[in-house]
């Protein structure tokens, strides 16, 4: 949670510095609009997203690799201790989701509080019809301000003609561009992610984007700017208590009268919204959640008892991602562990073996890497195999608990009518890590098997390291 909020106010704060350097000084209101709307609900999105990188690698040095789960000598038992963990006396996590509820429904409150306070002015005052909206007159000093389709007066002021008609059209173009709702919608999302502080920025800069809007509107149905901003610095004065509102003396600065006399090309403000571009794919880039996958491929080392031919190779894929349990998998393809000159049957990590493991018949199979006619998965290459391994397996949760993590090393048989036999734990790790691979192994459907050049069908022996770690 807590990298989701840091890259959340990072994005937004990109995105919000991009705004004040390259847009703002813009004549291209509507664009800007879509931009500060857009730029919220983008920072929020992105760091949710997932992007798989798949990067290969080619391993130059294999034979330790090789010789870390090949070797007999080398397979050690690995036994994790439970380890107790003590609660605390406080549980902080608790304590943090109360304040952020708290602070969240305070917000929300006074939300609805201001929306209501909005409508009861409407209904409990009289209103005029104006076009698509409703003046509504009231009897309190204040100044011009609009929301939804009510567009709030003085009520004296009104009757005695001292509200211009540029305000009335001010404020009537905010009612017809609906710019409430994007109060509504920034002000919803601050209600619950207050703890950002950019979001309060990009809130200021969408009400002083409407005023340039609004403004557009009155100077394009009267061309007499000057006597425009005479009436805008007659208000500056006046203020408004209600939050919601878009006020006519909004943030009256130099900026927003230079705003007045100043145009943009449409060249360049072209220019501008496609520079925007590079931006927002870098965001993603940055500041979204990666799935990293690495593949490792070589050719395996010259072993004991004859030649390993290309054909053999070991596939390795290591899988980081953002989840809480991390389940990797290979495919080797390579001679067998056990031959016929080792005495492997007597050593100590079979012996621990044969707790969860039923005893391994004596048999001639022949090695994945030496048979001519490689037996298939669901007529796929062992790749698949891996990913439908991965699909059913889960993390045992005692070993979670625990914290027990390493990796466990399989092998097994597909005999000559493509049933999965003669399944053993080569290196073991955990009882509960070992019988999760066992179960899943045994759930295996049927293989092609492989064959010779007689085109006879024949066992065929495969080895399967699975690394569980904890992240």
């Amino acid at each position: 949670m807590i990298p989701y909020i840091i890259n959340m106010m990072l994005c937004a704060a990109l995105l919000y510095v991009i705004y004040l350097f390259v847009l703002e000084k813009e004549i291209m209101h509507h664009f800007k609009r879509v931009y500060l709307l857009g730029s919220l609900v983008f920072s929020i999105v992105v760091p949710l997203l997932t992007i798989d990188i798949f990067v290969p690698k080619i391993s130059e040095n294999l034979q330790f690799l090789y010789a870390s789960f090949v070797e007999p000598e080398n397979m050690e038992i690995q036994t994790s201790s439970s380890q107790i963990i003590t609660q605390p006396a406080i549980n902080y996590y608790l304590i943090i989701l109360l304040a952020y509820i708290t602070v969240t429904a305070f917000f929300v409150l006074r939300f609805l509080k201001n929306i209501l306070k909005i409508f009861l002015y409407g209904k409990n005052n009289f209103s005029i019809k104006y076009y698509d909206a409703k003046i509504i007159l009231i009897s309190e000093k204040l100044v011009p301000h609009s929301f939804l389709k009510y567009i709030f007066v003085n009520k004296d002021d009104y009757e005695n003609n001292r509200i211009a008609e540029e305000i009335i059209i001010h404020e009537f173009a905010h009612v017809k561009q609906k710019h409430s709702l994007d109060i509504i919608f920034a002000e919803m999302l601050i209600s619950f992610f207050w703890f950002n502080p950019v979001f309060y920025l990009f809130r200021n800069k969408i009400k002083q984007n409407h005023e340039f809007l609004a403004d557009l509107a009155v100077i394009k149905s009267n061309k007499n700017i000057k006597h425009y901003q005479t009436i805008l610095l007659n208000t500056i004065n006046q203020k408004s208590n209600i939050l919601l509102t878009s006020n006519f003396n909004y943030l009256i600065t130099k900026k927003r009268l230079i705003m007045m006399t100043k145009t943009t090309s449409k060249t360049r403000a072209l220019c501008k919204q496609f520079a925007i571009v590079p931006v927002l794919i870098a965001a993603i880039c940055i500041f979204s959640s990666k799935t990293i996958a690495q593949n490792v491929t070589s050719i395996l080392p010259q072993q004991t008892g004859g030649n390993v031919d290309e054909t053999s190779l070991q596939e390795i894929e290591t899988v980081e991602t953002n989840d809480e349990f991390i389940l990797a998998s290979a495919n080797v393809n390579s001679k067998p562990l056990v031959t016929e000159n080792d005495d492997f049957q007597n050593s100590d990590t079979v012996k621990n073996t044969k707790r969860i493991t039923a005893s391994v018949k004596e048999k001639d199979a022949i090695p994945f890497a030496m048979v001519e006619k490689k037996p298939k998965f669901q007529d796929g290459d062992l790749n698949l195999f891996r990913t439908w391994f991965n699909k059913q397996i889960t993390y045992p949760t005692d070993a979670a608990k625990d914290s027990i993590q390493g990796k466990v090393i399989l092998q097994f048989t597909v005999d000559e009518k493509g049933n999965v036999k003669d399944v053993i734990v080569l290196k073991s790790v955990s009882v509960s890590l070992d019988a999760e691979c066992l179960r899943v192994m045994n759930l295996s459907p049927k293989w092609t098997p492989g064959k010779q050049k007689d085109g006879k069908p024949v066992d065929v022996t495969l080895q399967f390291p699975v690394v569980f770690q904890l992240q």
